[in-house]
């Protein structure tokens, strides 16, 4: 568990409840990305992305990834415009899994109201507090239960 949690982005704001990272750049926008822990999810294929400046709502969708298995909607941590997309990540989705907190971000936002939005977020080390129970739940292994491995009789009148 230890190295999930160093993976972290110690330079970024965290959206716990949606997976997701902020981080706030020198001309007012902010930079939007998935945790590395969201790749959890499985092998991304794909990547669509809402069209520029489409405004987005808190924990509304701002796109979808997807698996070969599921459709994973992406949530945006603030209120906000998207001013970028990055066209790197739609190219190539595993982008998000190999450098989340660098060249796998997924869009730029002109934040609604940075103030409130900031207020929701947590640091590196709030969010350390906040993940660690529960990937320690996600990573605990299941407990083992054999229904038969009392007695593997057969009864060929009555099956087990």
């Amino acid at each position: 568990m230890q190295e999930q949690l160093d993976r972290l982005a110690p330079d970024v704001l965290y959206a716990p409840a949606q997976d997701m990272w902020v981080r706030r750049e020198a001309d007012g926008h902010v930079t939007v990305g998935a945790t590395h822990l969201i790749a959890q999810h499985g092998q991304f294929m794909l990547f669509t992305p809402r069209p520029l400046d489409t405004e987005v709502e808190f924990d509304r969708s701002l796109g979808v990834m997807e698996t070969a298995k599921t459709a994973v909607a992406v949530h945006a941590p603030l209120s906000g415009r998207i001013v970028a997309v990055n066209q790197a990540v739609v190219d190539d989705v595993s982008l998000v899994e190999r450098d989340p907190y660098g060249e796998g971000w997924l869009m730029r936002m002109q934040p609604a109201d940075w103030e409130a939005a900031q207020a929701t977020l947590l640091p590196t080390a709030q969010y350390v507090e906040w993940v660690t129970p529960r990937l320690e739940e996600k990573l605990a292994k299941p407990v083992e239960f054999d229904e038969f491995a009392e007695d593997l009789t057969v009864d060929p009148n009555r099956g087990y």
